[in-house]
């Protein structure tokens, strides 16, 4: 087994809830996996689309999440296209913080701020949602999937900023801190594009980072 000659990843464009606080999230009446496109992501991902097309041209096999957002982000990018839909590559259940402010946390379940606190980011499971690890097995068994079906294939992944971040945890052996502060940092802009080609090294085969979160609508758009 071996990984696809050419892997590319696009974060899916600016949605609804990135418009808003994760107080303003937990209060809109839409569930996260509903949200929609908002006019500028649909633009950001039709200027991505029209870059992705010209730099890759078709790709043997198309992967994305069942989110709304995500879908509509690879419709712009290439509307005529099999694709598979893989719940693997869902965005992080983050449970009662979808639905509920920080300020109904505290009157409601105090003792949730203080476990959060005290186990940190990286360890925290949300009522009624995934920790990070839990988010890695999903990730562990798609690279299964990948290393085995696709070797020496052009593949296009349109997920998640958080489920890439991990992806590269796992690829790039990298500690939790630093997986900690990428998070932070917002490592992946909305309709961004990363890219990794398959190469064989030491007689393994191992993906290569070529490009990380090129911004093919910045410039044009704000």
């Amino acid at each position: 087994m071996g990984w696809p000659k050419l892997l590319v990843f696009v974060r899916h464009a600016e949605s609804e809830g990135n418009v808003r606080s994760a107080d303003e999230r937990a209060e809109f009446d839409v569930a996260t996996h509903a949200y929609r496109l908002t006019p500028k992501g649909e633009r950001q991902a039709e200027i991505t689309g029209e870059y992705m097309r010209q730099q890759f041209g078709e790709f043997d096999v198309y992967y994305r999440s069942y989110y709304r957002r995500v879908k509509s982000t690879l419709c712009h990018i290439y509307p005529d296209v099999k694709v598979y839909e893989d719940p693997r590559l869902a965005e992080a259940s983050r449970g009662i913080w979808h639905t509920m402010t920080r300020a109904e946390i505290q009157k409601h379940m105090p003792w949730e701020l203080v476990r959060k606190d005290r186990e940190g980011l990286y360890h925290y499971r949300p009522p009624g949602g995934e920790n990070w690890p839990d988010v890695e097995l999903r990730i562990h068994s798609f690279l299964g999937t990948l290393s085995r079906d696709y070797e020496g294939q052009k593949v296009l992944i349109v997920a998640h900023g958080f489920w890439l971040i991990l992806f590269q945890r796992l690829i790039h052996h990298l500690s939790i801190e630093e997986t900690i502060q990428r998070y932070k940092a917002g490592r992946f802009d909305n309709a961004s594009v990363t890219v990794y080609e398959g190469v064989v090294q030491d007689g393994k085969s191992r993906l290569c980072l070529m490009e990380e979160n090129v911004v093919p609508w910045k410039g044009i758009i704000e």
